[in-house]
């Protein structure tokens, strides 16, 4: 059953779908990486140790700037990329459901056209052939949706005509 009114979004719904964050994991490894800093203070001799924070802060900054190019940047490339296929996917659908429109319109048209110079003698000829125009219609629309979906997904072909590996 189809309803027009908006659907009430549980907690879980709120969510963008797979973005879940395990916080155990995560305090898990803050815990970790602070315990493994503080053994090697301790570790370090003690005129060693500037050296040591050196070499700790040169690798937090490491650490932050790969973070900062792998994570941050990949997301905004994975995000960019799926807007833009998701538009071209809308504007795909858009134009089909224009052009249907228009064939619509016109198979209309021709029809009214067709049925208005019709004498009354030849109505049941009549009804016989837009009959058989609106089913012409609906098998020629049916063929080229299923022809757009065959030429957008290469794994569709028949394996006849895939040539071998």
């Amino acid at each position: 059953m189809v309803t027009t009114e908006p659907a009430e979004a549980t907690p879980s719904e709120t969510r963008p779908p797979g973005f879940h964050i395990r916080w155990g994991w995560f305090l898990g490894c803050i815990a970790a990486g602070l315990v493994a800093i503080v053994i090697g203070w301790f570790v370090a001799a003690p005129a060693g140790r500037i050296n040591y924070l050196t070499g700790l802060l040169l690798n937090v900054g490491t650490t932050l700037l790969l973070l900062g190019i792998v994570v941050l940047l990949e997301r905004r490339i994975v995000d960019n990329a799926v807007r833009k296929f998701r538009n071209a996917a809308e504007e795909a659908r858009g134009r089909m459901r224009d052009d249907f429109r228009i064939q619509v319109q016109d198979f209309s048209d021709r029809v009214s056209a067709e049925w208005a110079a019709a004498s009354p003698e030849d109505i049941d000829a009549m009804k016989e052939r837009t009959k058989r125009l609106s089913e012409k219609l609906a098998d020629n629309y049916s063929r080229e949706l299923a022809d757009s979906y065959v030429d957008e997904t290469p794994e569709a072909h028949d394996v006849a005509e895939t040539p071998e590996r």
